[in-house]
Order: C-alpha cells, then sequence, then structure tokens
C-alpha cells in the first residue's frame, strides 16, 4: 500500500458522487431486457423471462457468475424484480440443459461457471424481506414468510433445483464435467472435455489467471469448495425456512465435513493465508490471489484465522482497492533467447502475466473481499478500501464517461488489452460501486449493519449487501 491513507469520514456520498449513480440508474435501462422468442443467432439459447446482461456491446448473453454480482445493484430498488426473473432463467436452463452453462449458448454447454444459485435465491428472500419489513430487518425473528404462501412454494421449487445442480454438476456422481478427483473429497473446475485445462479456467472465471499455472484441472481451487460450502449452509437455511428440521441436520453436516476439508488442504498456518490445493502434485500452491479470502465471505474462516488474513492485504492493496493477485505471485521475467524458439509460445502463454493477474482490480472479487472483512468486524479496513474504490472509478468515470469491467490497480485507469477489448458499461462494476455506496452511508449513519446477540464473527449483516 502506498501513499497518504484516505480519510474514513464519509459525507454526503449521494451528493459527492451524483454523477456516477446518476448513469448507473440510467444504465439499467439498457441492460435489463425482455425475453424474446425470436431466434437471434443460432448460438444463443433463448430463455422465457427478463434478463440482464453485463452490458449492452460485446455481451448479448446472459451469465451465470456474472448475474450474482449484478444483483448488487438492484437489491432494494425499483428494478429489483428481474432478480427472480434471472433465478427463473438459470432453473429452466438447468431443467434444459441439465447445467447452468457458463452463459446461454449452445457453445457453453459442456461447462458452467463459478456457482451462485444459492446466493442468488437468498438475494431474492432477503430482499423481500426487506422490503416487507425493512425498519425491522434487524431483528431476525421476523426472518420467514407465512409458510403456506406463493413465495415459499417457490421456494421449495428453486431450492430442489439447486440441489439438483449441486449434486449432479458440482459433485458430478457420473464423472461427465470432471468435477471430481478420485480419492479427494473436494471439487475442481472442469469440462466435458478430459484434461482440457483452459475450459476448465475458462469455468473458474478467471479467465485467464497465473494463478493455475495454465493446468487448472490439476487444482482443488479454494472458491469453489467455499461456494460449494456456501451451498450446504444456504440449504441448512432453506431448511430451517421451510421448516424441516431433519434436513437441515443433513446439510449442517454436509458443511462440517467440507469444512474440514478445506482446512486440511487449504489453510496454511504458517502463512496465515488460504491456497488452492494442487492434488496432481499433492502440495498446496503458494499463488497469493483474492481466492484466499473467499472463505471470509462464506463464513468458513475461524476468528484466528480471519486475523492472520487480514494482514496479508499488504500484498493486494493500493491507493484505488484490491488487486486479483499479488506481484510477488507473478512469475520471474526469463530470457527466453536462451531457450529454442519452438518452446516460446507455450512458455510465454504460462509466464506472461494474464488479464486475471496483478495489475488489475476486478470489482467481484475485491466486493467479496469486502464483505469477508464486514462479516469478521474489520469495519475500518473495509470501509478504507471501498472509499479507496468508489474514488477509482468514479476519476475513470469523469475520464470516460463509462464504467470498465476492470482497470488497472497503479494507475487507477484503463487497464491493458488482453483476451478481449475492455469492457465498458459496465454491469457489475456498477452494481458494486453502488452497493459500496449504500454500505458506506449504513456505516456512517450508526446503523447497526448486524443481527444483534452475535458473540464472535463471523457475524450475520442485517443490510442488504
Amino acid at each position: 500500500m502506498t501513499g497518504k491513507p484516505l480519510s474514513l469520514k464519509v459525507m454526503n456520498l449521494d451528493k459527492e458522487y451524483a454523477d456516477c449513480l446518476t448513469y448507473i440508474d440510467s444504465y439499467w435501462n439498457k441492460i435489463i431486457q425482455k425475453p424474446t422468442r425470436k431466434k437471434i443467432n443460432h448460438h444463443i439459447i433463448t430463455i422465457p423471462y427478463k434478463f440482464i446482461t453485463p452490458n449492452d456491446k460485446k455481451f448479448n448473453y446472459i451469465f451465470y457468475w456474472d448475474t450474482f454480482f449484478l444483483f448488487k445493484g438492484l437489491l432494494g430498488t425499483k428494478r429489483d424484480g428481474v432478480m427472480k426473473n434471472m433465478v427463473n432463467n438459470f432453473t429452466y436452463l438447468y431443467n434444459e440443459y441439465g447445467i447452468i452453462p457458463n452463459f446461454n449458448s449452445f457453445t457453453s454447454t459442456s461447462r458452467s461457471q463459478p456457482p451462485f444459485l444459492t446466493s442468488m435465491i437468498l438475494d431474492v428472500y432477503n430482499n423481500a424481506l426487506y422490503k416487507q419489513n425493512s425498519l425491522n430487518f434487524v431483528n431476525k425473528s421476523i426472518y420467514k414468510f407465512t409458510k403456506n404462501s406463493f413465495f415459499m412454494n417457490w421456494l421449495k421449487k428453486v431450492t430442489k433445483i439447486a440441489k439438483e445442480e449441486y449434486n449432479n454438476v458440482w459433485l458430478d456422481p457420473q464423472d461427465f464435467f470432471h468435477h471430481k478427483v478420485p480419492g479427494h473429497y473436494l471439487s475442481r473446475y472442469g469440462d466435458t472435455d478430459l484434461g482440457y485445462s483452459l475450459s476448465s479456467e475458462l469455468e473458474s472465471g478467471w479467465d485467464f489467471t497465473s494463478r493455475f499455472y495454465a493446468r487448472c484441472n490439476d487444482f482443488l481451487p479454494v472458491d469453489l469448495n467455499c461456494f460449494l460450502y456456501k451451498y450446504e449452509k444456504d440449504f441448512a437455511t432453506f431448511a430451517d425456512i421451510l421448516n424441516e428440521p431433519e434436513e437441515k441436520k443433513i446439510w449442517e453436516k454436509k458443511s462440517k465435513n467440507r469444512k474440514r476439508e478445506i482446512n486440511k488442504l487449504m489453510w496454511n498456518e504458517k502463512e496465515g493465508f488460504f491456497y488452492d490445493y494442487g492434488h496432481y502434485y499433492k502440495r498446496q500452491s503458494d499463488f497469493l490471489s483474492l481466492a484466499g479470502y473467499i472463505p471470509m465471505w462464506v463464513g468458513l474462516a475461524t476468528q484466528n484465522q480471519a486475523k492472520k488474513m487480514v494482514k496479508k492485504l499488504k500484498f493486494f492493496e493500493t491507493n484505488f482497492g484490491l488487486v486479483i493477485t499479488a506481484k510477488k505471485s507473478l512469475a520471474p521475467i526469463i530470457d527466453l533467447n536462451r531457450i529454442p524458439k519452438r518452446y516460446h509460445p507455450a512458455l510465454k502463454f504460462i509466464i506472461e502475466p494474464k488479464q486475471w493477474d496483478y495489475p488489475n482490480i476486478w470489482p467481484p472479487l475485491e466486493y467479496l473481499t469486502v464483505i469477508g472483512l464486514l462479516k469478521y468486524g474489520f469495519i475500518k479496513d473495509a470501509k478504507r478500501i471501498m472509499i479507496k474504490s468508489i474514488n477509482a472509478h468514479a476519476k475513470i468515470f469523469r475520464k470516460y464517461q463509462t464504467f470498465f469491467e476492470k482497470i488497472n490497480g497503479i494507475t487507477a485507469d484503463k487497464p491493458d488489452e488482453f483476451q478481449y477489448s475492455t469492457q465498458t458499461g459496465f454491469g457489475w462494476t456498477n452494481a458494486i460501486f453502488y452497493r459500496y455506496i449504500q454500505i458506506l452511508k449504513d456505516i456512517e449513519t450508526k446503523k447497526n449493519i448486524y443481527f444483534e446477540n452475535q458473540k464472535k464473527p463471523p457475524f450475520e449483516l442485517s443490510i442488504l449487501h
């Protein structure tokens, strides 16, 4: 971290960032679209309900994990109804293709993306609770609707499909998507093309990154298994809401088993951080990335682990937010002139920095890290990072009159070009910028951001997040 620390005082955010917020509000009109029965092209899978795209230019599809982050800008707003539509679109895709594809194209039905279906279902549920009882949201006793309501029937239906996705895709009993590794309880990213590491990396959402050394399917990723841990915890929550105590016990046991395995293979006590586990070579990776903070977002880390993990922020934090990977983890410069030319293309692909590497800031992983910090009581750290982030993105907006999919975390400007041109718009950046503003206002107005009577972290947040 360089430069002077920013003031932690937040003043009139709506006024200070009015230009940014006005743009964000208007941009939803461009990316929330009505379904069409008309065939747009032979690749696209038509979907039955209103939907959201990441931007109005390159991306005309819905993307699985993008959508969860788009929800962050919809919670508690007049447009929040599209969230339920999107959950219904994803359950439709699962019923049709036996997988929630990377995006709604026939070309991507061989792989998924980081699984967020249960998180999106909970967003819809919590948002409905918030709107029904917004003044009492901190009182967890109102955490349930009437059992016989239409909403409860919807919850049962979509939860059933989420369980099928969990069991059939991510536990992969038929070994169709190659998500399972013999002898291991945990899962990996995969694809129907066995051994195709780049497809696995596409499924990870980090396409592409030095984190996996161009062999993604050789790793049990810490983020994926934390997302599956959250599925198990969410299923226990759904069982509690639906008054199914025996079902709740089943999922609590599953989550405890996964937590044990994650700690066994991925926690490094000496380093005080979580890392991916290389199942092929039977050793833990030492690559530092924001994926290592996902255990805090899902509430898997202990209080002592979280205290150690916060010390690693220095490897990620700049004046403008959190870079996706640590500079120290990138490959050293190699003089390729000393190596026969026939090896150059493969070596370049492995060692050259990629778009999901330092120095780029990707809002989704920064957001998950920030929420993890809040859940463990590190409000000052979370607040500092959010302020840096909104200032950086506001600076870019005022220069280019748009937000970018990712930014350069050293210059707070447009990033270098990689697999595709830098995307403008941009859905998840807009949404997270908006959500940071709302969270900062909640903190600044001294609202209790936690449910009451919680003795130790991870704390459940009583604010929309």
